[in-house]
């Protein structure tokens, strides 16, 4: 039994480790694209995706330290659970902020069609790695593991939801579909920040 659960960890290092790599570089760059052309769906794509290579961090440190000290796994997850609910809901706030005043102002961005790709190679992998994920942490009976699998598929989501945006602004010229995408991964980062929240406070 204890070898098994050793193996899941294993895999479960793995998944974290395949997770900082991708989201890291695909975040990071994302985040530079973003920042460079204005285009506020791709910042919430950005936030959203290194947000899950922080997130991913916390539980290679957590798998990490339970492999040596495995009473302190649960104290771990409860606080991996706090630091995500709380940077949620911040990327979320100002997304939402930024998203609304761009609306108000009818601002116009030039969408860049790297963040194009790299939405659609997001796209391609994100739903394995989250499916992936929920099956260790059913094996490892880890609430944080499976909540950075929620986060992971959230961020499938919001790279179609930021793909679609960005070739709709793009080929159709419709301007207000990149921030009011932006508002739609704003709005579901506050969701799963709430229950993420009162997962931590009542679970």
């Amino acid at each position: 039994m204890r070898d098994s659960r050793a193996t899941q960890i294993a895999s479960a290092l793995r998944l974290s480790y395949i997770t900082i790599a991708l989201n890291g570089v695909t975040g990071t760059a994302a985040l530079t694209l973003a920042v460079l052309s204005g285009s506020l769906a791709l910042a919430g794509f950005a936030l959203s995706a290194l947000l899950d290579t922080s997130a991913s961090v916390v539980l290679v440190w957590r798998f990490r330290r339970e492999q040596i000290d495995p009473a302190a796994a649960e104290h771990l997850e409860r606080r991996a659970q706090a630091f995500i609910a709380v940077a949620m809901l911040v990327v979320s706030i100002y997304i939402g902020f930024k998203a609304v005043l761009a609306l108000m102002d009818t601002s116009h961005v030039d969408e860049p069609l790297v963040g194009v790709a790299l939405a659609a190679l997001a796209l391609i992998v994100l739903p394995w790695l989250g499916r992936r994920k929920f099956e260790v942490a059913a094996a490892l009976e880890s609430r944080a593991l499976r909540g950075d699998a929620v986060l992971t598929m959230a961020a499938a989501a919001l790279a179609a939801v930021t793909l679609v945006a960005l070739v709709l602004a793009s080929v159709a010229g419709w301007w207000w579909a990149d921030p009011l995408a932006a508002l739609v991964i704003a709005i579901a980062l506050a969701v799963e920040a709430t229950r993420i929240a009162i997962h931590h406070q009542f679970g």
